[in-house]
């Protein structure tokens, strides 16, 4: 598990990395004034991918089931149903994007609001049809990776995701220095999705033999199978499009494309904060199914508290800086694109997602893996729901702020709800829970906290040397404490043990 979460990794450092460059050089060539419109256009098309209902998380499970059981048959059988499923929701979702794109077109981009020339209309036209073409079709497109999770071939689908992550940075920087327009970035995206596809199917031919990823007739058994799983999956989707994807539109519906500009770069850095916690889930799931179906409770509530913990500490690690030094942070990162609203924004979120993350990423995936998934479902469809109508109302009165805060204040409840079903559906006592995966993390987080108060406040550190030194600085601290205290004796994960054993072994 650590070798295949340490892939998960590798693979959001690479994408980090990817978009530390390609986020302030496309706001560069672009301007702020079209990055909003692009971002707009993102964050509309986003509800077309509710229409996968929950497939390839329902996939993922019931194919991890029948690869845990040995049953090659059944698991081909999840695999050309899903597939079918999929292509049929794809000409569904096309229909409806056809809807969308005449929709926002009259509703947003032709209004005196925003004030488009004629070749900026056309340019935000074509980029809209091609995104809404993307996801249209990526339920299909992405459904290969679910045989690499069933499979725990998590090292070998990050390698091929990782490439797909370089060969965007490549086009970006190539073809938008060649021509700065949003029409560019919708057909790199297209391209660097369809060549992902192809790579992922023809890698999986070779390496999960016999299994073969080819379409066959829908099977009833197997189309309530997937749907009364999937269901869920759905609502989860939902929920998270509604809490994390939705708030461009409604600050695109009230206010201005630069307003979008400064609350999504405020919110940027938690798609990438997000990926690094979900690595966990995205190996604790199937995990979770394989023990579940062997009957291994005892193991299942290790991963669970394991894991909740290290989850914990890594949100910590980097939520803190984020909450202190974060403004500063995305001054040096954005230079002169920087807007002081931005780094406000991201600090409001911020305290809500030290709460949430480590509810999302570990005790969500444990859930859905041994099939508790009303809970998930329902719960993550209210966290969305509060989360519009609560942004509806506050950015009226406190604009992209107000959003900001329409997005913390249910991240923050869901994370004490989910506290209790998880504790409840795993038999560990929400008290137990608290112990073991919150109270030493937190003291031992302290210290560095009060060191990055003294940089900002004391020294008042600017500039990307002192920035990027500072959190060197604080890393270095973090670190020491979690080895020397916070995990020190660690039942599970004890740095100086395991160093130890393995010097004795050697």
């Amino acid at each position: 598990m650590i070798k295949n979460i340490g892939s998960n990794w590798a693979l959001s450092a690479v994408q980090i990395l990817v978009i530390a460059i390609i986020v302030p050089f496309t706001i560069s060539a672009l301007g702020e004034y079209r990055t909003g419109v692009w971002e707009f256009i993102v964050s509309t098309s986003g509800p077309l991918q509710l229409l996968a209902l929950g497939m390839p998380m329902a996939t993922v499970r019931h194919v991890s089931s029948a690869v845990a059981a040995g049953d090659t048959s059944e698991a081909e059988r999840v695999i050309g149903n899903s597939l079918t499923l999929s292509m049929i929701l794809c000409g569904v979702a096309l229909l409806i994007g056809a809807l969308i794109f005449g929709g926002i077109t009259e509703m947003i981009l032709v209004s005196d609001r925003w004030s488009l020339t004629a070749a900026e209309l056309v340019d935000a036209q074509r980029a809209l049809a091609g995104v809404l073409l993307l996801i249209g079709t990526s339920f299909a497109l992405r459904l290969p990776y679910a045989i690499y999770d069933a499979h725990h071939d998590f090292v070998v689908r990050n390698i091929v995701q990782g490439s797909g992550f370089l060969l965007r940075l490549i086009l970006t920087v190539t073809l938008l220095s060649w021509k700065a327009n949003l029409t560019v970035l919708a057909a790199i995206a297209l391209i660097v999705a369809v060549l992902e596809c192809v790579a992922a199917v023809s890698i999986s031919a070779v390496r999960h033999k016999p299994l073969r990823i080819r379409p066959r007739r829908v099977e009833k058994d197997m189309f309530r199978k997937l749907i009364s799983f999937g269901v869920f999956a759905f609502l989860m989707n939902m929920g998270a499009l509604l809490a994390f994807q939705i708030d461009a539109i409604v600050v695109g519906f009230a206010m201005k494309p630069e307003d979008i500009t400064h609350y999504a770069y405020g919110n940027k850095v938690f798609e990438h904060f997000l990926a690094v916690i979900l690595a966990i889930g995205m190996v604790a799931m199937p995990m979770a199914s394989d023990m579940y179906a062997k009957q291994n409770f005892a193991g299942l509530r290790d991963v669970y508290l394991k894991w909740s913990k290290i989850a914990t500490s890594l949100v910590l690690l980097m939520g803190c800086y984020l909450l202190v030094l974060g403004p500063e942070f995305l001054a040096v990162w954005f230079t002169d694109d920087y807007h002081p609203a931005m780094g406000e924004v991201m600090q409001i979120l911020m305290v809500s997602f030290l709460l949430f993350l480590p509810m999302r990423g570990v005790v969500l995936p444990v859930l859905m893996g041994i099939g508790k998934t009303r809970g998930p479902g329902y719960g993550l469809l209210a966290m969305g729901l509060l989360n519009l109508a609560l942004s509806l109302v506050l950015v009226r009165t406190h604009g992209i702020h107000g959003v900001a805060l329409g997005t913390a204040i249910p991240n923050a409840l869901f994370a004490g709800l989910f506290l209790v079903i998880g504790a409840r559906q795993l038999e560990v006592p929400v008290g137990q829970y608290l112990h073991y995966v919150a109270w030493k993390p937190l003291l031992g987080a302290l210290p560095g906290v009060a060191l990055l108060a003294w940089f900002k406040w004391g020294l008042e550190v600017q500039g990307t040397v002192a920035v990027i030194g500072c959190g060197v600085v604080y890393t270095a601290l973090f670190g020491l404490l979690q080895v020397f205290y916070v995990y020190r004796r660690d039942p599970y994960t004890d740095p100086i043990a395991l160093m130890q054993a393995k010097r004795a072994s050697s």
